[in-house]
């Protein structure tokens, strides 16, 4: 008997440990998937490493921390996870395309390119394989493939939103731009200086093509200038353009104004481009070759930087320019910068040449006013090689057929 008796006491015991242990993760799966809904990600993702504790083979819930972690920037731990993930489930669709989408994040470009080849195989009528293959052409500007890809999701599941929205946010297939400026300096003792800047570019999922006009008056010099300009994309990496500007000039107003350049995609954010600059006044010449790396961080935030190498008059000089971009709300993004040497670049004045600014500290704002419009100001504190300050500005209005 009393050996019967223990024998049901283990039992029951047994039964309500069980029991127990079942509700506390029932509890702690339904207080996480709460506060995934609530948006409160820190909340969800210890909840879920807590399940781990319990199960550390859990598939699912090893996914839930791989997202949260990537929803929180954790990137590297993300992967992680979504590597154990792949590593019990080699097959896993759903880890393949989250781990996907981190790479997207992180521009792995070629990594995200093999994963999502896999997927395909494994799910060849699956509409997140579809929307992974849109991000990671549009993510790439090849806006093309992107809508490609996207009406195949749709085309299996005409309901989703993510791909109705990812389909309204891409490129349409011709645009065309309207640029309206004034561009503004004061330096002391001289007359102010302006231009007054119309342009129309039109763009497709190629390239762009343009036209642009300019009326100076730079220190008591007028003149007029206009040209085109245009670029074109080789591919998902490669990208060439090119811009010429003619017109009366003189020794203040550059009568022509011939440019030609390369960039190229490097992946995890960089991208290299070299160009060539050839500016002819009444008495000068000025020949000039850049070299532009940019970074772009896994969040709306890049870094623009070009280094020159001016040659005038048989003289070379160097000159260096960096900027800062930050998209600090979705129709807000500000930028500041440095620049220092002689000035060919685009700073407050993107048709001015000056050769005697020693420092310049630039500061700007876009601000999107709708779909379809947005204002540009760049406000720019420059410092000639005799010390005295001069002040630049741009006021810009942008406007989409």
């Amino acid at each position: 008997m009393s050996r019967l008796l223990m024998l049901l006491v283990c039992m029951f015991g047994l039964n309500f440990g069980q029991d127990l242990f079942g509700q506390n993760t029932e509890d702690l799966q339904g207080r996480a998937q709460t506060a995934v809904s609530e948006k409160r990600f820190g909340d969800a993702l210890a909840l879920y490493r807590t399940l781990l504790e319990g199960d550390p083979m859990d598939v699912e819930n090893i996914l839930w921390v791989a997202r949260l972690s990537a929803w929180t920037n954790d990137y590297r731990t993300a992967l992680n996870f979504y590597d154990q993930a792949l590593g019990l489930e080699p097959k896993n669709v759903d880890a393949m395309l989250g781990k996907v989408n981190v790479l997207l994040w992180k521009h792995s470009y070629h990594e995200a390119f093999a994963l999502l080849t896999t997927a395909h195989d494994l799910a060849p009528t699956n509409t997140e394989v579809e929307l992974a293959w849109s991000r990671y052409y549009h993510w790439q500007g090849d806006e093309k493939d992107a809508k490609l890809h996207v009406d195949k999701s749709l085309a299996f599941d005409g309901a989703n939103q993510e791909a109705l929205d990812l389909k309204e946010n891409l490129a349409p297939d011709h645009t065309i731009e309207l640029r309206f400026a004034y561009e503004g300096d004061t330096l002391p003792g001289t007359y102010p200086g302006a231009i007054e800047d119309l342009g129309a570019t039109y763009f497709n999922q190629k390239g762009d093509i343009g036209l642009d006009f300019f009326h100076m008056n730079r220190f008591g010099e007028a003149g007029s200038r206009g040209g085109l300009h245009f670029s074109r994309k080789l591919g998902a990496a490669i990208t060439v353009r090119a811009a010429a500007l003619f017109g009366g000039g003189g020794d203040i107003v550059a009568r022509q104004d011939l440019s030609a350049g390369i960039s190229r995609k490097l992946g995890h954010g960089w991208v290299a481009g070299a160009d060539y600059r050839h500016i002819g006044f009444r008495t000068l010449k000025v020949d000039a070759a850049i070299a532009d790396l940019d970074y772009y961080f896994e969040k709306p935030i890049w870094i623009v930087t070009s280094v020159a190498a001016n040659r005038a008059g048989g003289a070379t000089t160097p000159a260096l320019l960096a900027r800062f971009y930050s998209q600090v709300r979705k129709n807000v993004t500000v930028n500041a910068g440095y620049g220092h040497g002689t000035e060919i670049f685009q700073l407050a004045l993107p048709t001015d040449f000056g050769a005697f600014r020693r420092d310049s500290y630039i500061g700007g704002l876009t601000f999107v006013l709708t779909k379809k419009t947005r204002t540009e100001a760049t406000y720019t504190l420059a410092r000639r090689s005799t010390g005295v300050f001069e002040n630049m500005f741009l006021i810009a209005l942008v406007r989409t057929l």
